[in-house]
């Protein structure tokens, strides 16, 4: 952690001030900002002269598209209701004159992930713990997360202007994809939605060990802003391409054993999965969820492509990963099972 630079902090300061009516809010102790995000702003914050409500230590969240920032804000709420492990949204509000960004207060939850400071050769090293580990906490939170009731969430995103379903995530890839001049990738999505599952759960959308803050044997999942309603096979095919093509440095060698044991990793998240839902995998519904995340990430990569900032991505692990996406998408939909 470090003390944030620049004014950011202040704006947001001033956004509470007004958010709450109390001119007199201050920081209790200064902001530090968090590492981890690639699309959000995030600082661990204290306010003095607060609300009940907005007591202690809290992580401020900033993100700079409103639309997406009330959506998963939505979502979190929703799960929170249900008792999922998610960290209670307190605030929510912007952009505004104060801070031309959205912004939400939720609860500082306990724990780290089980991959905080993992490269090829630490990975190694901590092998037998993490394949004891990382795949059954992951399951468990999946599992869990496909026991809450879908009811209610549409409610909760009314004001969001944004579907939860799998159908309308794609209509908007494929969009995207158009307007950054790529009509192949618009065509795979065209494809995929046609080829969705019918069955719905609430599903993460990324589901990967570093949005798996642990606690011992508590856990909390965060980070909501690609949470859709979709066949559970989205959520399983996400998880088991992260832990089997781990974007770590080091040596080659050292990186094909980090691989092996990703694929084992991600078996053993898919057995601990299915004896704890009570649900098979289906291998072609998991190819169908392994295509449509390829596609999503080409289409991000070739959006920063357009944009000419590519370079500002540096270090993002589309980027690490990009052939494998490639190859993925490559293959045609089947209908799944």
């Amino acid at each position: 952690m470090s003390t944030p630079a620049g004014d950011t902090v202040d704006r947001l300061l001033e956004a509470l001030r007004h958010h709450t009516a109390i001119p007199e809010l201050d920081w209790s102790t200064p902001p530090s900002s968090l590492a981890g995000g690639f699309w959000a702003e995030m600082y661990t914050v204290e306010l003095a002269n607060a609300p009940g409500d907005l007591a202690g230590r809290l992580v401020a969240r900033i993100m700079p598209d409103a639309t997406t920032a009330a959506y998963e804000t939505a979502v979190q709420r929703h799960l929170h209701r249900c008792a999922f492990a998610v960290p209670a949204i307190r605030a929510a509000d912007g952009p505004g004159e104060q801070l031309d960004r959205a912004w939400s207060l939720m609860d500082l939850a306990p724990g780290q992930p089980l991959l905080s400071g993992l490269g090829a050769g630490s990975a190694l090293r901590r092998a037998p713990t993490l394949l004891r580990q990382l795949p059954d906490l992951l399951a468990e939170a999946a599992a869990a997360l496909h026991r809450c009731p879908v009811e209610g969430l549409d409610q909760e995103l009314e004001r969001s202007g944004r579907s939860p379903d799998i159908t309308d995530f794609l209509r908007r890839v494929a969009a995207q994809a158009d307007a950054v001049g790529r009509p192949d990738l618009a065509s795979v999505a065209t494809a995929a939605a046609i080829h969705a599952p019918p069955a719905r759960v609430v599903c993460h959308g990324d589901l990967h060990p570093f949005n798996l803050l642990v606690d011992g044997t508590r856990w909390t999942l965060i980070d909501w802003s690609t949470a859709v309603v979709a066949d559970r096979h989205f959520d399983l095919a996400f998880t088991t391409l992260m832990l089997a093509h781990p974007p770590l440095g080091g040596p080659a060698p050292v990186r094909a054993l980090a691989r092996a044991i990703g694929d084992r990793l991600a078996r053993r998240f898919l057995r601990t999965y299915a004896h704890l839902s009570g649900c098979p995998i289906d291998p072609q519904r998991l190819a169908w969820g392994r295509q449509v995340h390829a596609l999503r990430a080409l289409v991000e990569v070739a959006s920063w492509e357009a944009d000419g900032d590519i370079e500002a991505h540096a270090g993002h692990p589309w980027l690490a990963l990009r052939p494998m996406f490639e190859a993925e998408t490559a293959t045609p939909f089947r209908q799944p099972g």
